[in-house]
Formats: structure tokens, C-alpha cells, sequence
């Protein structure tokens, strides 16, 4: 039971960050918040990579692991330019509201 918790936890976690990792990263960055043992992390990885439920390249003597791209849907360039007008209308806002925050904590907003 111990070893599909890891395996689920690791994979959420490669699907959630959808970038490469060697099993010495996915240790690095997992091991303080879950306890879990560089060799554990390993054997969950191969038994991933096995399953098909992640992608294993190996360059020289090290392998790297990523989620499988298929799972996630296409994006054309229409949805690209809306995400980017969304990115740009959102910092936009953050910006404001930071800048709010700045005033309110110098006391400075007036009526």
C-alpha cells in the first residue's frame, strides 16, 4: 500500500511541475515534506516509467523521467494569444493591487 501512495504521490508531482527529473531531484524536492528514501523514489520512477504511466530517457549514465505528454490536450495559437492577453490583463492587476497594498501600508490612501 506504502509503495502506491509513493507512486501516486510522485506522479502528481511529475504531471503537476511537467518538466524533466532525475530521481535524484524528485528525492531532493520530495523527501523533507514526505520522508521518503532515495531508493523507494527510485524503484517508484522504474515501476512509472514501466507501467507507461511516465516517460524515462537516459543520457550517459543518468536517467531522466517526465510525464507522458499525451495525457495533456494540444494548444493552438488562439488559445496561446488568450492565455498570453489573460497573463498580461492579470500581472496588470497584481501589479495594481501591489502597488494599493504599498499605499495602505504607508497609510497614505486618502478619500
Amino acid at each position: 500500500a506504502r509503495r502506491g501512495r509513493r507512486a501516486s504521490l510522485i506522479l502528481a508531482y511529475l504531471n503537476e511541475k511537467n518538466r524533466p527529473y532525475s530521481a535524484q531531484d524528485v528525492f531532493c524536492n520530495l523527501q523533507k515534506q514526505h520522508g521518503l528514501g532515495k531508493t523507494a523514489v527510485v524503484k517508484a520512477m522504474e515501476l512509472l516509467a514501466l507501467e507507461g504511466k511516465i516517460k524515462e530517457k537516459t543520457y550517459g549514465k543518468q536517467k531522466i523521467y517526465f510525464a507522458d505528454q499525451a495525457q495533456f490536450k494540444d494548444v493552438n495559437d488562439a488559445d496561446l494569444k488568450a492565455m498570453d492577453h489573460q497573463i498580461s490583463e492579470l500581472s496588470g492587476e497584481v501589479q495594481s493591487l501591489t502597488q494599493s497594498c504599498r499605499q495602505l501600508d504607508a497609510g497614505r490612501i486618502c478619500c
